[in-house]
């Protein structure tokens, strides 16, 4: 039978470490938060010229917004390198951020196919769609932890990892929906700001390259 969690006693240890590492979990998330926005603000910038250009123009465009989403990617896996070298009370810079970019071919790959399990999980109906989103929800951890890994070890030992834990994963993290409402509104607010930085008067066309 599997071990029960202790939510309170997560959650207490996630507080003992926010202000833990040469920097802390807020600035260093703040930090984080600052250069995804700045690329989601490049990316919509792409799209509204993808969307008055033509010709080659159009394909140029388009690399620059796939190369954009990949490198938000990596970044997001440096993310959570940062958050396990906080966990083991280590001295986190600003520059660990970028640790993933060593292995960011595995992170774009694992995200690929990642998605494309889950998407064909989904297609069986939404209940086995959430089930393998929490059974492959620790994939990308255990790659950062262990960048040695195969895409499909860390796949297989996420698995086993949250076999019979994931009724308990769902309650631990609904217990966390305070800070989860918070990001929400955060998204809400990049929405507001992105929206805002986009021109609104019609568009000039590009010329062909």
């Amino acid at each position: 039978m599997p071990m029960q969690l202790d939510t309170g006693a997560i959650k207490a240890e996630s507080r003992s470490l926010l202000r833990t590492g040469e920097v802390n979990p807020f600035r260093m998330t703040l930090f984080y938060l600052l250069i995804t926005l700045v690329l989601d603000m490049i990316n919509s910038g792409v799209s509204y010229m993808i969307d008055s250009a033509g010709g080659f123009t159009v394909l140029s465009f388009s690399f620059v917004s796939i190369l954009v989403g990949l490198v938000a990617l990596v970044l997001n896996a440096g993310y959570y390198c940062y958050c396990f070298g906080i966990l083991r009370r280590e001295e986190m810079p600003y520059e660990s951020l970028f640790d993933a970019f060593p292995f960011a071919g595995k992170v774009i790959l694992l995200s690929i196919v990642e998605g494309v399990f889950i998407f064909l999980w989904s297609m069986l109906f939404v209940i086995p769609g959430i089930i393998a989103a929490y059974r492959y929800s620790f994939a990308m951890l255990n790659l950062c932890e262990n960048p040695e890994l195969g895409v499909m070890e860390a796949l297989n030992l996420s698995k086993r990892q949250t076999n019979g834990y994931k009724m308990q994963l769902f309650l631990l993290q609904l217990s966390f929906i305070g800070y989860q409402i918070a990001a929400v509104l955060i998204a809400l607010l990049y929405e507001y700001v992105i929206i805002s930085y986009l021109p609104t008067r019609s568009p000039v066309r590009c010329s062909v390259l």
